[in-house]
């Protein structure tokens, strides 16, 4: 699921503005639009998987398998349009393509709540997704460094058919998974939303997410630019800092397992937000030529976000527990598709805001090898400092957050009872 992310967000763009010809505003408007589309459909969505699964045990597979064919069939479109495409085209493929997936991330984000209930296992699980996720982003990424002697199209092609190949292969797999009929009564969507302002935790992690995704989102936005102007580095050198970034979120992993396992998930993400941040702090002292440095910033940084990828769903789980256990319903699935817009919103509105008060300072020549003093004083700032500070932000709601795994194992154990109260004999 990971895989088609590079060529969507890298490639996708810059091959309908260019090869295709719709141009470059207009392309930014299109996917812009489909963004915003797809934002809207997440708790929709939710609200759905939710009635789904109170109709079948097997409600989350029947998602998965609609959801596969849609993204499937919208991202071979996308990937290899015909010489007539036009921004109707883009728009009804790349939507569809960002639906399905969306259709599918949903459940298979909420599954971790049907597949354990116990609080380090959760981590274990969600760890182990993050982790194959990058993988596959790193195994696309080394895919299409063999195919760099062919053209873009070709390698979109290309890469369409290794994806789906790659999703047949694997996506049946998440069938296999077992799954359960959800108990409850069935609430509409208007009392889903009123119920929300009960779990208080729920809305402080969901904060907290979405504040440390902004950083997440500037950090993105930035780096490349940081990388050519302040670093005054090539284009070849930004594809090597990228690789020891993921590199090193996968190698780190094992180390957060350890440390939610010796402090409890909260703290560790804490601990992963203040070690970004120490970091982060030492990009505004780079001189032009750093690379050795600042590849041990990217090292660093990229440990960090292992953590912050895999960390925060783990914690949604348990919250989803004492949801249920407030709201007398699993509704944990609705809870994802929030969760998920939030990402979206977050990484969206980190990237956008960073671009617009980029654009505010001098526009910097297309051409050029420099930068105005001004437009990188500003660059760093948004880079280096404004993620410490959205950092600082989260880590002060998480750092005291009150469901550990003493009193998670006391939600767990009234549920449990709860159950077997309601169970039939």
């Amino acid at each position: 699921m990971a895989m088609p992310l590079i060529p969507a967000i890298v490639m996708i763009p810059a091959f309908y503005a260019d090869n295709i010809g719709i141009g470059l505003a207009q392309t930014g408007f299109i996917l812009l639009l489909a963004r915003l589309t797809d934002v809207v459909s997440d708790p929709i969505i939710g609200w759905l998987s939710e009635w789904i699964q109170q109709i079948s045990s097997h409600g989350r597979k029947f998602q998965v398998i609609i959801g596969a064919l849609i993204a499937g069939y919208a991202l071979y479109k996308l990937f290899t349009p015909p010489a007539s495409a036009d921004s109707l085209y883009l728009f009804v493929w790349y939507g569809l393509m960002l639906f399905g997936w969306t259709v599918i991330q949903i459940p298979y984000l909420a599954w971790v709540v049907d597949l354990t209930g116990e609080y380090n296992n959760r981590v274990r699980f969600n760890i182990s997704r993050e982790f194959f996720g990058i993988a596959g982003v790193l195994v696309l990424g080394g895919y299409l460094f063999t195919l760099a002697d062919l053209s873009v199209s070709e390698q979109l092609d290309k890469s369409a058919t290794f994806i789906l190949l790659i999703g047949l292969c694997s996506l049946p797999f998440l069938l296999l998974l077992p799954s359960k009929l959800k108990s409850g009564l069935q609430q509409g969507k208007l009392a889903l939303i009123a119920n929300l302002a009960k779990n208080h935790l729920f809305l402080r992690l969901i904060i907290a997410w979405f504040v440390n995704g902004l950083s997440i989102g500037v950090a993105a936005a930035c780096f490349p630019l940081f990388v050519k102007y302040g670093l005054k580095l090539d284009s070849s050198s930004s594809t090597y800092l990228l690789f020891i970034y993921f590199v090193s979120a996968i190698v780190g992993m094992p180390f957060w397992l350890y440390l939610c396992r010796a402090l409890g998930k909260h703290r560790a993400w804490g601990v992963a937000m203040i070690l970004a941040c120490g970091a982060f702090a030492f990009v505004p002292f780079l001189a032009p030529q750093c690379f050795v440095l600042f590849g041990f910033i990217c090292f660093v940084t990229g440990a960090s976000l292992g953590a912050e990828l895999a960390i925060p769903p783990a914690i949604q789980t348990d919250v989803a527990d004492w949801d249920n256990f407030l709201n007398k319903a699993d509704r944990s699935s609705f809870l994802f598709s929030l969760w998920s817009m939030a990402t979206k919103l977050s990484l969206g509105l980190g990237v956008g805001i960073a671009y617009l008060v980029l654009g505010t300072a001098e526009t910097p020549p297309v051409d050029g090898d420099d930068i105005g003093s001004m437009n990188l004083t500003l660059l760093v700032v948004i880079y280096s400092v404004v993620p410490i500070v959205l950092k600082l932000s989260a880590l002060g709601m998480m750092w005291g957050f009150p469901l550990n795994a003493v009193r998670h194992r006391a939600i767990r154990n009234r549920l449990e009872r709860r159950e077997d109260i309601n169970s039939p004999v």
